[in-house]
């Protein structure tokens, strides 16, 4: 049986969106698409993704890149899944984030196959529609993937940031308003992937603190089993213990007051292990102290909890994506 990719119906309301915008007859191009007329109310329902594209390429090829654009800018984190909105903003480190696409992006578009690869002193985010590289459609949809990447570094690295490179399979030219919202990037065109170039420089740096929920009386929200639903809270009480030695499992939840069990299934529904947890704290233990030009890297691994700078740097490059010195020379040349 052919493999059917499938697509959340927030991502064509982006472009549904658009196109209303511009006056186009988007009733239409949903019927001539055999897609749902009621697809731009329900945003979970999951739609076939060539019917996808039939329906936005309905307002012909012409306007293909600009729509792409347009319909971009009008993205926003909440037009994802919850459980993705909550793996991007516990990410401790852009590299962890960028990983989010990823592990969590096929659960919103099927086609999307995307990796993250070295490249000199950069790393090359891919994000590709498998399948659709010889569909004249896939011009519509590859800003919308490269406008992901560039939110999730500009999380970090701040609006303004643009990257060095673009590249789009798409024949097509890019837009006016694309070339002047990034006016010092190359573009390239009908290249193999759809990517966008990241200076390795950036990926190390630890995201900044996102602002936790709080109910009525100020405290910080709570989920159903009473845990704090924000990471950070709970990252923060294991950081408190590491230059002893790492909290077992039973001792947070105890720490907590809950079970082993209840605090695993909390985790879990965040995508993350107790041992990720653990290895998120010492990642950012390790990041406010290599800002200290002065700090040794043996100091550094043992207040993170580890016994051996080895075995320190390992884990810091599972997390930052880059070795402690290569991320203490990069705050040098931020």
């Amino acid at each position: 049986m052919r493999r059917v990719s499938l697509v959340r119906a927030a991502h064509l309301n982006v472009y549904l969106a658009a196109l209303r915008e511009i006056g186009e007859p988007v009733d239409r191009n949903l019927k001539s698409a055999k897609l749902p007329s009621t697809v731009e109310e329900t945003p979970d329902v999951y739609l076939c993704v060539p019917q996808v594209l039939a329906c936005v390429s309905a307002s012909g090829s012409d306007t293909a890149m600009e729509l792409g654009f347009i319909a971009a800018q009008r993205a926003k984190l909440g037009d994802l899944r919850p459980e993705f909105q909550r793996a991007i903003l516990d990410a401790p480190s852009l590299f962890a984030r960028l990983n989010t696409i990823l592990t969590h992006a096929p659960r919103e578009d099927g086609a999307l196959v995307s990796a993250i690869g070295y490249e000199g002193d950069s790393v090359r985010v891919t994000c590709d529609l498998a399948g659709f590289h010889r569909s004249a459609a896939l011009a519509y949809s590859e800003w919308l993937q490269i406008q992901a990447v560039i939110s999730i570094v500009r999380s970090v690295a701040g609006s303004d940031w643009c990257p060095e490179e673009m590249t789009f399979v798409s024949r097509h030219e890019p837009p006016d308003a694309a070339c002047e919202a990034f006016p010092n990037t190359r573009i390239l065109m009908h290249s193999r992937q759809t990517s966008v170039l990241v200076p390795q420089a950036l990926i190390g740096f630890p995201c900044p603190p996102i602002e936790q929920p709080a109910d009525e009386t100020g405290n910080p929200m709570a989920s159903r089993d009473g845990l704090p639903d924000a990471l950070e809270t709970i990252r923060e009480i294991v950081k408190a213990y590491l230059p002893d030695r790492p909290l077992r499992t039973v001792e947070l939840a105890d720490l907590l007051g809950t079970s082993e069990r209840t605090l695993q299934r909390h985790l879990a529904r965040q995508g993350l292990t107790f041992h990720g947890l653990v290895a998120e704290a010492r990642y950012q233990v390790a990041c406010q102290m290599l800002a200290q030009p002065d700090a040794k890297i043996t100091d550094i691994a043992f207040s993170a909890g580890y016994q051996h700078t080895s075995h320190f740097s390992r884990a810091f490059r599972r997390v930052a994506g880059v070795a402690p010195s290569t991320y203490r020379r990069s705050l040098t040349h931020s």
